[in-house]
Order: C-alpha cells, then sequence, then structure tokens
C-alpha cells in the first residue's frame, strides 16, 4: 500500500459512539480515496476502552495510559509522533466531515501551502456556527516548527488551542479558511471533567508576558499503541 498523504486524527474521552459514527462515515468514501488516507485515533483514559472496527480502513488505535483530566495537549502530539502523512486533520470526534467534502479535501493538497494552517465551517442543526478552534488541516512540518501542543495545559480546562494558534501565527504561517469545505457539528461532548478555566486562563497569559516561548517537552505519560494499521 502506498504512503498516506492525509493522516486524520481525533482525540477521545468516553465517547465510543463518537468513533463509531466517525469511521462509519469515512468509510463511505471510495477506495481510491480511502487508500490515501491513516486514522488515528487516541483514546484518552476513556473509563472504558475504546475500540474500533477497520473494516476498509486503516486505523491506528492508542490508549493514554496515564488518568490525566484533558490531556488534548499530549493526545494530538503523541498523534503527530506516530503521523506517518505529510498533512494531517486534527478535529473533535462530534466533527463530522460529509464524504464529498472529504474527498474534495485530499484531492486538493497539492495544491495547499505547507505553512499554511487551514480552518472550515461548521455546521451545527442545520446553522452556520462559527469554526471550531481545534479543526484545521496542517503539515507535520508545520507542527513541529510551531513547537507542538504545551503539555503545561494538561490537567486543567481550557486555552491550549489558543495557544497552539498563537505560536502558528508567531512562528510558520498564516490562516486561511477554506470555505467550500465544512463540518457537521455532532451532539457528542465530554461530560463529569471541571470545566474551569481560571488556571489556564492564568497560563496563557504567563506564557504571552513571557513571549510564546516553544514547549520544551512532551509525551508525559505513558501510552500504548493499541491497533497498528495497515503496514507495506
Amino acid at each position: 500500500m502506498a504512503e498516506p498523504v492525509l493522516s486524520v486524527i481525533t482525540h477521545v474521552y468516553n465517547a465510543q459512539g463518537g468513533v463509531d459514527e466517525q469511521l462509519d462515515s469515512w468509510r463511505t468514501l471510495p477506495a481510491p480515496i480511502r487508500e490515501k488516507i491513516e486514522f488515528i485515533v487516541i483514546d484518552d483514559h476513556s473509563d472504558t476502552p475504546l475500540t474500533v472496527n477497520s473494516l476498509g480502513l486503516n486505523v491506528r488505535l492508542f490508549r493514554v495510559l496515564d488518568d490525566i483530566d484533558w490531556n488534548m495537549p499530549g493526545c494530538r502530539n503523541l498523534a503527530a509522533l506516530h503521523a506517518s502523512a505529510p498533512w494531517m486533520l486534527f478535529f473533535d470526534v462530534d466533527n463530522v466531515l460529509p464524504a464529498p467534502m472529504a474527498i474534495r479535501l485530499i484531492e486538493g493538497l497539492s495544491t495547499l501551502d505547507p505553512l499554511t494552517l487551514y480552518v472550515f465551517r461548521r455546521i451545527h442543526d442545520g446553522v452556520e456556527v462559527v469554526p471550531h478552534i481545534n479543526s484545521f488541516l496542517i503539515t507535520k512540518r508545520g507542527f513541529y516548527r510551531a513547537g507542538g501542543y504545551d503539555e503545561d495545559f494538561s490537567g486543567h480546562y481550557g486555552f491550549e488551542d489558543v495557544l497552539f494558534r498563537n505560536m502558528w501565527r508567531r512562528y510558520v504561517g498564516k490562516e486561511v479558511l477554506l470555505s467550500d469545505i465544512a463540518f457537521q457539528q455532532k451532539g457528542w461532548r465530554t461530560n463529569d471533567l471541571d470545566r474551569d478555566l481560571t488556571r489556564n486562563q492564568a497560563l496563557i497569559q504567563y506564557k504571552a508576558a513571557t513571549g510564546f516561548e516553544k514547549p520544551r517537552a512532551i509525551l508525559r505519560f505513558m501510552w500504548s499503541e493499541i491497533l497498528a494499521g495497515v503496514t507495506g
């Protein structure tokens, strides 16, 4: 099998149904398109370990072994480390990309600027809402030039994506809205975790005051690869 051109990445906590819906949606793509994609699912220490149905897809599943609340920065760093494609599509599991738009995105990758961060429109119950701050398309090269995600924010809620976008603009390049592509916002949502922003709001203010230095360490947790995907 040829090397993928796109790594589709989502991190999940206690949302097995969301994972199933995502993979079912991508499975509807024509085989020549699916062969260009790898799917990376990061199980952020769900109470019941996630499973994936890899039928017809190149899926890789990782599980975070340490119980860290709101470990999105770590999950995204883990996914980027293992992504084998030059382009990476990050998004929450409750955002679904309709098949025609997924095809348009994949077929248009060669025309995109590798040092631009691309964001997407978002539709919820038929109404357009603002693009999600943590759903975007970037290159692996750009991810590391920006410094990756700052795991100082793990353990508390909020602002890790705000920081990453600031780091991108500072160290990499511009952001562009791909207006012809829109995700459908579904109802999956992380529950039962504290959403107090106080600690991380103070942290990002400190990061700004000290010049948005790049993170010094990543993957500060134990993890395991559960499903290795397609090789060769």
